[in-house]
């Protein structure tokens, strides 16, 4: 079987434009661009336009393929053969684990008429096109193409399989975390991802197992979905039952642009009984392990740049996925883990159980506000309504919202 090589050059399915910044200054505005550059106290939000689809279309082209961006998991790809497809932002990615078992990413496109080549979760030998049946290995190279010179004719003069493989896409993993990265030109991944390693080095997450998952929409922009996502100012309003009895949040943001955007909080209870499981409260569950003060121990909400999902609370941890489904829509993907045998362990099943029905609930809780605010967001603009932010509460959204239009202008 001939190697994956191919003839194009991962950075040109990326349309690069010396006109970005003139695109970025005609859609959102000089004046609202200066006025998002400011401290967070003086600062207003990015105007409504960056949120609507004129902005999408320039995020697809000129954000979505520089970073390193979450995919998937690699738990969803335990054994050679298991492919998924994913889109990011309208970018069809194939993940796939290879006869060595090695995890590996190619955009997920035909080389003979830009088919989709995997549509659905699966194992197979090799990745066949449903289209015309155009074959290749698992390592990507182009191995037959059936019928193409005429019945019976497997070949054709001029048509060099070597220089056909799927087009590969940088991969890495963090923890179960599958990233990619469209363009191939961003950083190495482990220096990247060093920030992030080091606010959480006091924890182990070594011994972390997936347990279950689900997913929910909502009905908005994927920004909308990750602000709302990292603060905790709005729990006591929106959340009640996560704050319940909880007389102090002590919240901490962190971030490392372009890493990461987290919202932590260290919650005090008037009584130990009082703290319940969506906070991550005392369970029979085993507790993450914690090389700190454990009066200091810390729950995490992130958005791991630009599409990543991580939390941490005592007894769980979430490894999820912020995915664009269009300008209006985001897919959001959450995987559970727990600490060793507790993923599965069927005597734990009933605690696993309230965990995510916790959750569940406050995701759901999360859609009006989503939905509204995105509405608001298309029409704000013209009202002359900026918005603001609270430093103490929301200074990570403030730097979020900054690396999304600097990304852009890179």
């Amino acid at each position: 079987m001939s190697k994956p090589t191919h003839n194009l050059d991962p950075g040109d399915f990326v349309k690069t434009t010396s006109a970005t910044e003139s695109n970025l200054d005609q859609l959102l505005g000089n004046r609202g661009l200066e006025a998002l550059s400011r401290e967070t106290l003086q600062a207003t939000g990015l105007p409504g336009k960056a949120y609507g689809a004129a902005f999408y279309e320039v995020e697809q082209s000129a954000l979505f393929p520089k970073p390193w961006c979450a995919a998937g998991v690699a738990s969803d790809l335990p054994h050679p053969g298991d492919m998924r497809p994913v889109d990011i932002a309208g970018w069809p990615v194939l993940l796939l684990r290879d006869a060595a078992g090695e995890l590996k990413a190619f955009h997920n496109i035909c080389r003979h008429r830009a088919m989709a080549l995997v549509t659905e979760p699966c194992n197979q030998k090799a990745i066949v096109c449903p289209w015309h049946a155009w074959r290749y290995g698992l390592d990507g190279a182009l191995a037959r193409t059936p019928r193409i010179g005429g019945d019976g004719t497997h070949t054709q003069k001029g048509l060099n399989l070597d220089k056909l493989g799927l087009v590969p896409i940088r991969l890495a993993c963090w923890n179960d975390m599958i990233f990619v990265n469209l363009d191939g030109k961003a950083d190495d991944f482990q220096s990247h991802i060093r920030p992030l390693d080091e606010l959480l080095a006091d924890y182990d997450l070594t011994g972390l197992r997936r347990a279950n998952s689900w997913e929910i929409e909502y009905p908005g922009n994927w920004k909308v979905a990750v602000e709302g996502a990292i603060e905790d100012y709005h729990l006591p309003i929106g959340h009640p039952q996560v704050a319940l009895a909880a007389v102090r949040m002590n919240p901490v943001l962190n971030f490392a642009n372009p890493v990461f955007y987290s919202n932590s909080t260290r919650r005090e209870f008037a009584r130990p009984e009082d703290e319940n499981p969506a906070a991550g409260g005392h369970l029979g569950l085993p507790t993450i392990p914690f090389a700190g003060d454990e009066a200091e121990r810390r729950t995490f909400f992130m958005n791991v740049f630009p599409t990543g999902m991580f939390q941490m609370h005592r007894h769980n941890a979430v490894q999820g996925l912020f995915l664009p489904s269009g300008p209006e829509r985001t897919r959001l993907v959450f995987h559970h883990y727990y600490v060793g045998d507790a993923a599965d362990n069927p005597d734990l099943e009933s605690e696993r159980a309230v965990v995510t029905a916790q959750w569940q609930k406050v995701f759901e809780q999360d859609i009006p506000f989503v939905h509204h605010v995105h509405q608001n967001y298309l029409v704000r603009d013209a009202a002359g309504i900026d918005t603001r932010f609270s430093e103490v509460w929301e200074a990570n959204i403030h730097e979020f919202q900054k690396t999304v239009v600097n990304v852009v202008k890179q």
